[in-house]
């Protein structure tokens, strides 16, 4: 495994996965370096990595049993602030690419000051565009009580 991918799987928190392609080890890349841009509480760092009008859909769990989804645009929710203190990790990622097209999914653990808020799923939606991978939509759960399920995979 090339080293830029080794390190990105080990920032990622995941066992190794078999990452020998330069587009899948890109792909992750830009994943990395939307935590980290959050983690830096940095939106234009975050704003760099995603497709202009990037979009993000939540699925929580809503008081009724139902499922609340949440859609909204990247500069509608991080794009002027992001709290300091965010972290999110995602591990075991999974790539599926085709062309121009990937995702990247994996369960992930989010934390607010150090503290574990949720896990959930994460997947992200990436377009190569003028050369450069460049997430188009991220969707994930929030999900309180799974981490320890999430974690034992």
């Amino acid at each position: 495994m090339p080293l830029l991918a080794t390190l990105l799987v080990a920032a990622l928190g995941a066992t190794p996965p078999a990452v020998t392609d330069p587009e899948d080890t890109a792909t992750l890349a830009v994943v990395q370096a939307f935590f980290d841009g959050l983690a830096a509480a940095d939106p234009a760092a975050m704003r760099a990595t995603m497709l202009p009008d990037g979009r993000f859909t939540s699925l929580r769990p809503a008081l009724n049993g139902a499922v609340q989804v949440r859609r909204v645009l990247f500069e509608d929710s991080f794009g002027q602030h992001i709290e300091p203190g965010l972290d999110e990790r995602m591990w075991s990622p999974q790539i599926v690419r085709r062309g121009a097209l990937a995702t990247v999914t994996g369960p992930y653990e989010f934390k607010k000051s150090g503290v574990t808020s949720h896990c959930g799923v994460d997947i992200f939606t990436l377009v190569k565009q003028d050369g450069a991978w460049r997430i188009a939509d991220l969707s994930w759960t929030v999900e309180p009580d799974a981490c320890p399920d999430l974690k034992g995979r």
